[in-house]
C-alpha cells in the first residue's frame, strides 16, 4: 500500500474540505497513478488507476507543478489519449513530496466556466495554496508513518516483555498499576484489564511498597498471596523512575520463589550431580545396599537409611534424588541434631513476619517450602524432640505446612529421605521415638554397612583418597608399605569412611617421603596393629621412647613448665628432651 493510501480517509477530507471551499473539484493520486481521494464525480472513482500518459504522471516525473488553462489545447496535454474527450476547462496540480521523493499529486479541477475563472483568477494565491496543502498531506504521512513505526516498536516490545518469564508491574504515580505483562498476570492469577488502575496493597499485601514511591528501591524483598487457594511465595525487586527529577512512577519485577529455587537446583545439580557410582567399593554388602538405593531412585517413596556415622549415609540421599524424577528440582538438607529444638521447627515450617523477636520482615520460608518439588533429606532424625515428630508426621499425612505465626496452610510436594545413626526401633519401644512416624518414615529401609564389616573395601578407599589429596597438596606418595597396609586392615575405624578420609588427608600433610611410613600413621592406628600382630612386648626401644614422651606430654602439657616436668617424670633433663622431640619432629606432637 502506497503512503498516500495508507492516508486516505484524511486525503478524502482534505479533497473534500478544499472543494467545499473553493467550489471546484479536488483529486488526489499517489505515486502509481492510483486515486485515493476525489470528490464530485471523481468520488466514484477511488481506487482506480489512472493512464500513465495523463498529466499526473508528468508531475510524479518532474517533481513541478502545472497550471492548464485549456487542458485540449495545452502542450502539456498533447501526449494524452483521452483529451478529445475530455472536459475538463482547467486544472491546477502540485506535486506531494516527503524526504525529497514524490509519493503523489494533489489537483484542482474546473469543469465550469465559473470554475475556470476561480482557477484563473487567484491563480497565484491557489498555487501557494496547493504547496501548503501538499505539505498537509505530506506532513500526515509522516505521521502517519511514524505512527506505524511507534506501533510496531510497541508491538515489538509488548511482544519482548510478554515473553520474559519475570513478571513486570508498571506502577504509576499515584501508587496504582498502570500495566503489567503476561506472566506477571499469571504469577498473580489476575487479568490484565482488571489490574489496570488497582491499588498497589491490593495486588501485594503486605509488600510495603511505599517506600519506593518515596523514591526508595528494594531489592529481592519475599511476599506472599493466595492465588486459586494456594499460597505463592514471590521475589520482588521494584525501583522508582524519575524524569527531569521528578518521581513519576516505578517499575517492579516478580519472580515466583518456586521457579529461583528450581533455577538453583538445577545449576548444583548440574555442578555436582551424585551418582551410586561415586560411591566406592565393590564388598558384598556395598553393592547390595546401592542395589536397594537404586530401586528406591526408581520411584518416590520416603526412604529411611541407617548406618553407623561417617558410612555416607548423605552421599546415598543424593544419589538417590539425582537417580530419580525428581532430579532437576531441589535437594534440602537439614541436619536435627545440629540445630536447637527452639529452632529447628522454623527451620523446617518457616516463619511469618513477627512471628517472634527478631523475626525477618516478610518472614522467611521453611525447608520445606524450599524443598517444594524435590527432596528434603532429614539426616539425624533420631534427634528430633517428640514435639516436632508428632507436627512432622502432619505435614507427611496432610502434605501441607504451617507456618510459625502463620493462620494458612500451604501445600507442598516433597519427597521425604531420613537418615540416623541410632537405632530407631529401639527407641520406639522405649518411648524415645513416635512409633507412628517411625512406619511412616520407614517405608523404604537402607542399611549402609560400617567400614569393618566390609574391609575389603578400606584399601581401595584409601588408594583413592591418596589420589586425591596428593593432586590437592601436588604430592606424590604409595601407600605400599605392607605394615601400613595391614595397620589399616586391622583398625576397627569406628568413624568409618569419614574417619579413613581425614586420616589420609593428614597422612599426606604430614609424610616427607614418597611412601607413607608406618610411624606417620596415627598413634591409635599402630597400637592397634602391633597389638594385634604381638609385638606390643617387643616394640622397637624408638618407639618406646616416642610413647613415653607423647604420653609425657599428654599428661602435663606443651607448655615450658609443662615440659619441665614432663622430663622430670621421664628421668631425664629439659635439653635431653627438647633434643628428643626435634629428633623425633611431629611424631611427639
Amino acid at each position: 500500500m502506497s503512503r498516500l493510501a495508507q492516508i486516505g480517509a484524511t486525503a478524502q477530507q482534505v479533497a473534500e474540505a478544499i472543494a467545499s471551499v473553493l467550489g471546484v473539484e479536488v483529486t488526489i493520486v499517489d505515486e502509481t497513478l492510483r486515486r485515493v481521494a476525489g470528490t464530485g464525480r471523481y468520488k466514484d472513482t477511488i481506487g482506480v488507476a489512472l493512464a500513465k500518459d495523463t498529466i499526473f504522471a508528468q508531475v510524479l516525473k518532474s517533481n513541478r507543478s502545472f497550471l492548464i488553462s485549456n487542458p485540449v489545447e495545452d502542450s502539456a496535454c498533447t501526449t494524452c489519449e483521452a483529451r478529445q474527450f475530455c472536459t475538463e476547462r482547467a486544472q491546477a496540480c502540485c506535486p506531494v513530496m516527503v524526504d525529497g521523493l514524490t509519493v503523489g499529486v494533489i489537483a484542482l479541477i474546473a469543469f465550469t466556466d465559473r470554475q475556470r475563472q476561480t482557477l484563473l483568477e487567484h491563480q497565484n494565491d491557489l498555487a501557494g495554496f496547493l504547496i501548503r496543502m501538499a505539505e498537509l498531506l505530506a506532513g500526515k504521512i509522516v505521521e502517519k508513518q511514524t505512527l506505524c513505526e511507534l506501533e510496531a516498536m510497541k508491538n515489538e516490545l509488548e511482544t519482548v516483555i510478554n515473553t520474559v518469564q519475570e513478571g513486570i508491574v508498571a506502577i504509576d504515580s499515584s501508587g496504582h498499576i498502570a500495566n503489567l505483562n503476561a506472566s506477571a498476570a499469571r504469577m498473580l492469577g489476575i487479568q490484565v484489564a482488571n489490574a489496570t488502575g488497582t491499588a498497589l496493597n491490593v495486588v501485594f499485601p503486605g509488600l510495603r511498597l511505599e517506600e519506593v514511591m518515596q523514591g526508595r528501591e528494594i531489592v529481592n524483598r519475599e511476599f506472599s498471596r493466595s492465588v486459586k487457594g494456594r499460597r505463592q511465595q514471590y521475589l520482588v525487586t521494584a525501583k522508582p523512575w524519575f524524569e527531569s527529577g521528578r518521581l513519576c512512577g516505578a517499575v517492579a519485577t516478580l519472580r515466583e520463589m518456586a521457579e529461583v529455587r528450581r533455577f538453583v537446583s538445577q545449576l548444583s545439580n548440574q555442578t555436582f550431580l551424585y551418582t551410586l557410582d561415586m560411591i566406592l567399593g565393590d564388598s558384598h554388602l556395598l553393592k547390595e545396599a546401592k542395589a536397594a538405593a537404586a530401586l528406591a531412585a526408581a520411584g518416590s517413596t520416603t526412604v529411611l537409611i541407617q548406618g553407623e556415622s561417617g558410612t555416607g549415609k548423605e552421599l546415598f540421599a543424593r544419589a538417590i534424588h539425582c537417580g530419580g524424577e525428581r532430579k532437576d528440582r531441589p535437594f534440602i538438607a537439614v541436619n536435627c541434631a545440629a540445630i536447637p529444638e527452639a529452632l529447628l521447627e522454623s527451620e523446617l515450617f518457616g516463619y511469618e513476619e513477627g512471628a517472634f523477636t527478631g523475626a525477618r520482615r516478610g518472614g522467611k520460608p521453611g525447608k520445606f517450602e524450599l524443598a517444594d518439588g524435590g527432596t528434603l533429606f532429614l539426616d539425624e532424625i533420631g534427634d528430633m524432640s517428640l514435639v516436632l515428630q508428632a507436627k512432622l508426621l502432619r505435614v507427611l499425612q496432610e502434605r501441607r505446612i504451617e507456618r510459625v505465626g502463620g493462620l494458612e496452610t500451604i501445600a507442598v510436594d516433597v519427597r521425604i529421605i531420613a537418615a540416623t545413626h541410632k537405632n530407631i526401633e529401639a527407641m520406639v519401644r522405649t518411648g524415645e521415638f513416635r512409633g507412628d512416624l517411625y512406619y511412616r518414615i520407614n517405608v523404604f529401609p537402607l542399611y549402609i554397612p560400617p567400614l569393618h564389616c566390609r574391609r575389603e573395601d578400606i584399601l581401595p578407599l584409601a588408594e583413592a583418597f591418596l589420589t586425591k589429596y596428593c593432586a590437592i597438596f601436588n604430592k606424590a606418595i604409595a601407600l605400599t608399605d605392607e605394615r601400613v597396609r595391614n595397620a589399616l586392615l586391622s583398625y576397627d575405624w569406628p568413624g568409618n569412611v569419614r574417619e579413613l578420609e581425614n586420616i589420609v588427608e593428614y597422612l599426606v600433610n604430614v609424610e616427607t617421603s614418597s611412601v607413607i611410613s608406618f610411624s606417620s600413621l596415627p598413634q591409635r592406628i599402630r597400637q592397634q596393629e602391633m597389638s594385634q600382630s604381638g609385638l606390643m612386648g617387643v616394640m622397637p626401644l624408638a618407639e618406646l621412647e616416642k610413647t613415653a614422651i607423647r604420653n609425657a606430654l599428654a599428661r602435663f602439657g606443651t607448655s615450658t613448665e609443662g615440659k619441665i616436668r614432663a622430663a622430670e617424670a621421664l628421668g631425664i633433663s629439659k635439653a635431653t628432651l627438647y633434643r628428643k622431640l626435634k629428633e623425633y619432629e611431629t611424631d611427639c606432637k
